[in-house]
């Protein structure tokens, strides 16, 4: 009985090996499909290497890869694909912003999600013989457009050179630039990556022509980004699709950059029929205007409504597409890819670009100088006490006022490098003001007029302005450098106690914050409650007021806190006392 139960054991032994090396030979035959998701994608116009990144994704399987089964419908002159968007024909539409705009002044909610073309391909390009060589010369031309917003682009620009529409002659082109070949228009607009690409092949040497490119002169709108309907945003299982979806385009488009050959050659078995060297020259200048490495993908909220002015105008209706483009596109997708890595800090792109902007503004600026001024002044007074030169007050006014700033941006290096007081010469120029204001001043003035009381409580106020602003600015620094979020405080403490700390240093005087004083502490208050305020306001991308709430929330507290201290001359707490 033990030898058979022993040889039973042993069989089964030899089965379950037998099975488990069948398995690992041959997987599970069912097809992968199966557990693909469905995703359909509509182009924008017919296959080409316009989107090689798509293809490369496909001929690649980066999309089965990432658990999709995506269809990539092609496009052409007679597809809405926005309004297959709509219909639920399609799940992501490519689509220029001029389309998506009018569809959602008609009440088409549909959302960009990512902006794969960051800077616009449309062109003007005038023959040699029109005689045009700058923007007045093309009064009474006759211009061809396609006239499916290209004309806008054509109308913005002329506008900003003192020209309209109406001082052209516009005609409806045809295709492929045929009308500005053969001689029937003056200029025409064309695609760098097509319509161009064809008039210099057909001989026309870029000397022999004049050309605007829109993108470059800020004149043109956005055109090819991916967008989905609004609802679909609140779908997480769909959200999650497409954050995938944008993951494999950024590697299709990444490899194709580096393969461009094969590319090229992925992309011809998708066309019926193709000129190899045109969609060379077709995808090179499309990825001239990709940011590849530096945010695939990434809108800029600034072009965003710099389109939506162009269309605006170019329609007549601006009102109605300013409003059309309020919550018109969506970051959340391009950030849950983190293809610009993990975010740090508490503002995603949108919010920090709106935070810079408030910083840099002029209100805020002249926040700065004041602030400047205070801290100036306290270095000069130091000097005057000292009976130092002219040499010496300037020193020693320099010192608090621009030595915090200088010290972080030195700490920070890269894109602060050189330190702030090397770009900006006010700084300087507010320093030079006070020194010399100072010196009439005090020529005429008694001695104990700097330690009266009304002066002490003028010379406060502005120092505790300089230190709440001093606070915002050296956490927008930190931000702007891309650093984790506890450096907004540590920035904003060395900004506004670091040029002290210096003065106290060369004084030969130890750091007065170091004796009991909160100051580096009341920044280091307010950068945290910067940090939460934005936090809060990068809930709402779109919308700039959260940004600047953040801002007077930390800047009144700042204040307020620093007002407390003057006033009732309240100490830190000091271990071992």
């Amino acid at each position: 009985m033990g030898s058979l139960r022993w040889r039973r054991l042993l069989r089964n032994i030899l089965l379950a090996t037998l099975m488990a090396i069948a398995l690992i030979a041959h997987p599970a035959t069912s097809s992968p499909q199966g557990n693909l998701e469905a995703l359909r994608v509509q182009l924008r116009w017919l296959p080409q290497a316009q989107f090689a990144g798509f293809y490369v994704a496909q001929d690649h399987e980066l999309f089965q890869k990432k658990s999709l089964d995506v269809t990539l419908e092609p496009g052409g002159p007679t597809v809405n694909g926005l309004q297959r968007l709509l219909d639920g024909e399609v799940d992501v539409a490519v689509a220029w912003s001029s389309d998506a705009l009018d569809l959602r002044r008609r009440e088409g909610d549909v959302v960009n999600i990512a902006q794969l073309l960051q800077r616009p391909g449309t062109m003007l390009v005038c023959n040699a013989d029109s005689g045009v060589t700058r923007a007045d010369d093309l009064a009474g031309k006759r211009v061809g457009t396609w006239k499916i917003g290209d004309q806008f682009d054509v109308g913005y620009w002329l506008r900003r050179h003192g020209l309209d529409l109406q001082a052209v002659e516009l005609i409806q082109q045809r295709p492929a630039a045929q009308d500005l070949l053969n001689g029937n228009v003056d200029c025409a607009t064309a695609m760098s990556y097509n319509e161009f690409q064809t008039i210099l092949n057909e001989g026309k040497l870029k000397t022999d022509l004049f050309t605007v490119r829109f993108g470059q002169e800020g004149s043109g709108f956005l055109e090819d980004g991916l967008y989905v309907r609004a609802e679909d945003l609140n779908d997480a299982r769909k959200r999650d699709q497409l954050v995938r979806l944008l993951q494999c385009l950024a590697e299709g488009w990444r490899y194709a950059a580096r393969h461009p050959d094969e590319a090229v050659a992925i992309t011809e078995r998708y066309m019926d029929g193709s000129d190899t060297e045109h969609q060379r020259a077709m995808l090179k200048e499309i990825l001239q205007l990709m940011d590849l490495d530096r945010g695939f993908g990434l809108l800029d909220p600034r072009t965003f409504a710099r389109s939506a002015e162009i269309v605006g105008e170019g329609s007549g209706q601006p009102a109605a597409i300013t409003h059309a483009a309020k919550d018109a596109w969506s970051l959340s997708i391009w950030r849950a890819s983190e293809l610009g890595g993990p975010q740090r800090g508490p503002l995603g792109p949108a919010g920090r670009q709106t935070f810079a902007t408030l910083v840099a503004s002029p209100w805020f600026y002249g926040l700065d100088l004041i602030g400047t001024a205070a801290f100036a002044l306290s270095g000069f007074i130091r000097a005057l006490q000292r009976r130092y030169d002219l040499w010496g007050c300037f020193i020693l006014t320099l010192l608090p006022a621009v030595g915090g700033g200088t010290l972080r941006d030195l700490l920070i290096g890269g894109m602060r490098s050189p330190p702030f007081i090397l770009k900006d010469n006010s700084y300087l120029l507010m320093v030079a003001v006070v020194v010399v204001a100072g010196s009439l001043v005090a020529s005429v003035l008694s001695s104990g007029a700097a330690d009266s009381k009304g002066f002490n409580q003028v010379l406060g106020l502005c120092d505790s302005v300089g230190l709440a602003t001093f606070t915002i600015i050296g956490a927008q620094v930190a931000l702007e450098a891309d650093l984790n979020w506890w450096w907004m405080a540590i920035c904003a403490a060395l900004t506004c106690a670091g040029g002290g700390m210096l003065l106290d240093v060369v004084t030969g005087r130890e750091p007065r914050t170091f004796q009991g004083e909160p100051y580096e502490e009341i920044a280091v208050f307010g950068a945290l409650v910067l940090s939460l305020g934005l936090l809060i306001a990068d809930r709402f991308e779109t919308l700039q007021w959260p940004v600047l709430a953040a801002m007077v929330v930390c800047w009144g507290t700042v204040f307020c806190c620093r007002q407390l201290v003057v006033r009732h001359n309240l100490r830190s707490w000091r271990p071992g006392l």
